[in-house]
């Protein structure tokens, strides 16, 4: 995980400079780095963009890291679009094909807009702005959908009976169609089994 400050931005340079971490390991990667995906967010809303081009810098005195100036932007207003937990008891589970590695993910949240998350072995190496083409998503009584995810951010985590993995913050690029089937399928089973039980009438 590489945590950092946005030190400088300067569009008619196009460059922007971030603020040297204090994990020399972390700062080493980032160097060592084609493009560094970066994720913040600020008063209320999440941004995400995609930097290339590290190069070690000095800004007022601070050691930073100098990028090129990134080609897009992307907000996401959290209010604009609620992220649904999948349910665990209907699990969403996709099929991965990375080269001649194929593995399986576990989606565990999605957006009305394709924004999502998914979580998988520790042991697999995936980084920002990979594109993983024909992805196979398998929900419970339908038919596979098929798309492609953008991997935006990658983080560790431990799951709830101690194992470590990775989660990748993905977009989910297909047809329109099939991607909102699929998540309004989940929003409303999530609806469902988070309903409350109608009243009991009495029994006489």
């Amino acid at each position: 995980m590489f945590l950092s400050r946005l030190l400088h931005v300067d569009p008619e340079a196009g460059s922007i400079v971030v603020a040297w971490s204090t994990a020399k390991d972390a700062n080493l990667a980032i160097l060592a780095a084609e493009r560094v995906a970066f994720a913040c967010s600020h008063e209320g809303a999440h941004y995400e963009f995609l930097a290339a081009e590290p190069q070690e810098t000095d800004h007022g005195g601070e050691p930073g890291i100098r990028f090129a100036f990134p080609e897009s932007l992307l907000v996401l207003h959290r209010r604009a679009y609620r992220r649904y937990a999948v349910p665990p008891q209907v699990p969403l589970s996709c099929e991965i094909s990375l080269g001649a590695i194929a593995f399986d993910a576990k989606v565990v949240d999605i957006s009305l807009n394709g924004i999502g998350a998914i979580i998988y072995d520790v042991g697999i190496r995936l980084e920002p702005g990979m594109l993983l083409r024909r992805t196979r998503i398998i929900q419970p009584g339908g038919r596979p959908v098929v798309v492609d995810l953008e991997v935006r951010y990658i983080s560790r985590i431990v799951l709830p009976d101690g194992r470590a993995a990775h989660r990748a913050g993905c977009r989910f690029i297909g047809t329109v169609g099939e991607i909102e089937s699929l998540i309004r399928f989940f929003i409303t089973e999530l609806h469902r089994r988070e309903a409350p039980s109608p009243p009991r009438g009495d029994r006489r």
